[in-house]
Formats: structure tokens, C-alpha cells, sequence
């Protein structure tokens, strides 16, 4: 805030009175608009410090009796990069929950708003000023544990490549039921992981996920594997619309977290290690960490609270899919003799690498074409994503053309 700069008449009246210069003081200083009181202030510091007495001086207290301590305050910056450095959540609420475990902190915590001042102060925050306020959201929740789980997948690099994690948390509790890595996203897969959650959280009554082919075929006219045994089990699948990832937006924020921490540890050799790394984070969110979305509490004790939902007792029935009609994909086969195909990788050969393929696919089905020949009609395995040939391996070597 900028200080009071004294106007220049009211300066030479100050110092006219301050020599004897006679004068009447109510009338001068309702013209300048400045109370006598500190007209005579002003008078008193001329007399004082001369011309320096003008100078504008900080209103700020000789002593603060209730300032945080200064200790208080080197506890919470170490405290933020201690957790900054594990790679887990240091913001002002999340500080303050772990201050109150602290027992030698006992009567001394800061509220929110000061923990936030004191980071600011210690240039530790970066401003957001563009930044979307939590109170334009509109949000929803599951009445009960187990009601319905999120799920979605995420990739992720270890020392070998690429692989994907599938990540399920429970709607109502935040619980993060599991966390699988495995070397591709498939529907086979994503089953996998829901069955191992339920050995330890047991079965919802629900499943939320977006609406790739690991977890819904309805946008292309069929059942996965994924959705037609969740129907088998009596648990209802259901989707977010195309685009819109806030119907999954609990899971998709959890990510968020699993990758800050994931950045802070050693790059995992192989899925075995990256596996062990999950796991561990799990154990951590799920007993340790206060989510602030329910309220400061762990995951693990909300989900504890109160009673679960169940599925059906009877199996769902199955959506009835009208077959749909192939549908037409010109591309260019790769160097590796492939085309990708949404989710899937086809094998069709070296030897037509560079050339133009016309590709007729189905939920089911795939023929290719090249120059009105059919090179290829097979089956779709929806249990894989590389779709092999079927040939026996070996044979002469095939031709290359000229990338």
C-alpha cells in the first residue's frame, strides 16, 4: 500500500508555525483536509528531525504479540519440503493436518490462511490468478461405500518402455482400491485388476469409467469383455459422456498425485518394481494421507464408517447390439509392416510397407485391401492389442521397400 505523501502548502505551513509565524491553524487545516491533531504532529516532528520529519513512516507495530514465532514458522517451510521432496501434497491444508499429529506443535498450529501468508512471505507459493475457483464446480459423490468405483488407466515409463497402470478408487471414500501395472491396456486386463480389488474391498454395486475400449465397446456397437462379466456379476457399468473427463474427475485427480510422487522415486527396472512402488503409495494414501475432499480424514476410515452397497443379486441384462457396418480407414503401412486401428495394431507385412491400405473394420471383423486385392480377412482377438498375422514364423526373408 502507498503511503501518504504530505502536500507541499500544508509542508510550508508547518514549518511558517514552527519559526512563530502566527496563524490560524482550524481554518488552514480544513482547507488542506488534515485534522489539527496531525497538523501539530507534523509541527512537533519539524521541530524535531527538520525536513525529515516529513517523511512517510511505516504504521506497522513495534511488536506483535500475536505473530506466528519464528520457529513455528521454520517448522512448516521444512515441513513443506519434506513432503515436496517425498513428492507428496505441501499445500497450506495439507500442512496443517500433519502440524496437528505433531505433538511438540500441540496449541500452536496456524490456521490455513496464516500457514498460506507464511509460504507467500517465504516466496514458496506461486500465484494463480487464472486458476479456476472449487466453488464453480459442480460436484457429485456416492452416497455410500462401495456404491460405484472409478476407474481409468494412465502411462507410465520404466527402464524397459512404456506400460500402463489401471488405477480404481471408490466413489464415496476416495479409497484407492487398486493399482495395477501392466504391460497393455486391455479389456482382459482391466477385469483383472477389478478382481483383484474386490479380494480385499469387496464387490460395488457400480463401475464409472470413461469410454475406451479397455473398459466399454457401447460408442461402437458392442459388449467388451469388461462390461459383459460386470453384467454377469449383477454390477452395473456406466460411462461419461464422449470428451468430458469430470464424470471421472475423482480418478483422473488421483493420477495427478500417483505421477508427482511416482516423478520423485527411482525410475522402476521393470513392471515387478513399478508394481512395488504402487503399492506402497497405496498403503500410504489410503491409511496416512488427509484428502481435503472428505473432509481431512484417510480414505481407509471413511470407507469404514459406514455401511457398503451391494450388487445385484441377479445378473444384468446384456445390451442387444445391431451389427454395425464396416467402416472404411485409408492409411499408410509403416515401416514395420502395420496400421493402427483405434486401439488395435495389425499385422499386415513388410513387404507392403509404404503402400496405400484400404481397411474394412467391424467390432469383429477386419479385411484389407491393397490396390483391390484382399491381403488380409481375419477375426479381431479383443483380448490383445497387436493383431499377429497368423503365419508361421520364418520363411525367406521378405523384401523392404524404401522408407
Amino acid at each position: 500500500m502507498a503511503r501518504r505523501v504530505l502536500p507541499t502548502m500544508l509542508k510550508l505551513a508547518v514549518m511558517a508555525f514552527a519559526d512563530g509565524e502566527p496563524m490560524e491553524v482550524s481554518a488552514l487545516c480544513a482547507r488542506q483536509g488534515v485534522s489539527t491533531k496531525t497538523f501539530y504532529k507534523y509541527v512537533a516532528r519539524y521541530r524535531a528531525e527538520g525536513e525529515a520529519g516529513f517523511e512517510p513512516r511505516s504504521r506497522r507495530p513495534n511488536n506483535s504479540p500475536n505473530q506466528t514465532a519464528f520457529e513455528v514458522e521454520d517448522r512448516i517451510v521444512t515441513l513443506r519440503k519434506q513432503l515436496d521432496d517425498a513428492g507428496l501434497d505441501h499445500g497450506p491444508t495439507t500442512l496443517q493436518s500433519y502440524l496437528w499429529r505433531d505433538p511438540t506443535m500441540k496449541g500452536r498450529v496456524p490456521s490455513v490462511a496464516t500457514i498460506h501468508r507464511i509460504l507467500v512471505r517465504r516466496g514458496l507459493v506461486t500465484p494463480q490468478p487464472h486458476k479456476r475457483p472449487k466453488s464453480s464446480w459442480i460436484r457429485f459423490e456416492a452416497p455410500r461405500p462401495n456404491e460405484w468405483w472409478q476407474i481409468d488407466f494412465m502411462q507410465w515409463t520404466v527402464a524397459t518402455g512404456v506400460v500402463s497402470v489401471f488405477n480404481t478408487i471408490d466413489d464415496h471414500s476416495r479409497v484407492l482400491v487398486r493399482s495395477k501395472a501392466v504391460e497393455h491396456p486391455t479389456t482382459i486386463e482391466a477385469w483383472a485388476t477389478f478382481c483383484e480389488a474386490t479380494l480385499v474391498w469387496a464387490m460395488p454395486a457400480g463401475i464409472l469409467s470413461d469410454n475406451g475400449l479397455a473398459f466399454s465397446g457401447k460408442l461402437h456397437g458392442f459388449e467388451t469383455v469388461f462390461e459383459a462379466n460386470l453384467r454377469d456379476a449383477g454390477i452395473r457399468p456406466f460411462n461419461g459422456r464422449p470428451f468430458h473427463p469430470q464424470t471421472t474427475g475423482k480418478v483422473e485427480r488421483f493420477q495427478q498425485t500417483l505421477k508427482k510422487w511416482l516423478r520423485k522415486q527411482p525410475l522402476a527396472a521393470d513392471i515387478a518394481e513399478l508394481q512395488a512402488q504402487l503399492d506402497t503409495f497405496a498403503d500410504h494414501y489410503n491409511h496416512e494421507r488427509p484428502h481435503q475432499g472428505i473432509g481431512r480424514v484417510t480414505p481407509a476410515s471413511r470407507w469404514h464408517a459406514s455401511g457398503r452397497a451391494t450388487p445385484s443379486s441377479d445378473p444384468l441384462e446384456h445390451p442387444d447390439y445391431a451389427p454395425h457396418k464396416p467402416i472404411r480407414h485409408d492409411l499408410t503401412v509403416s515401416v514395420d509392416g502395420t496400421v493402427g486401428i483405434g486401439y488395435y495394431v495389425i499385422h499386415i507385412g513388410v513387404a507392403h510397407a509404404g503402400r496405400t491400405a484400404v481397411v474394412m473394420a467391424d467390432e469383429r471383423w477386419v479385411n484389407v485391401y491393397i490396390d483391390g486385392l484382399l491381403i488380409r480377412h481375419s477375426r479381431l482377438d479383443p483380448t490383445r492389442r497387436y493383431q499377429p498375422s497368423g503365419k508361421r514364423r520364418g520363411g525367406p526373408r521378405q523384401q523392404r521397400l524404401t522408407n
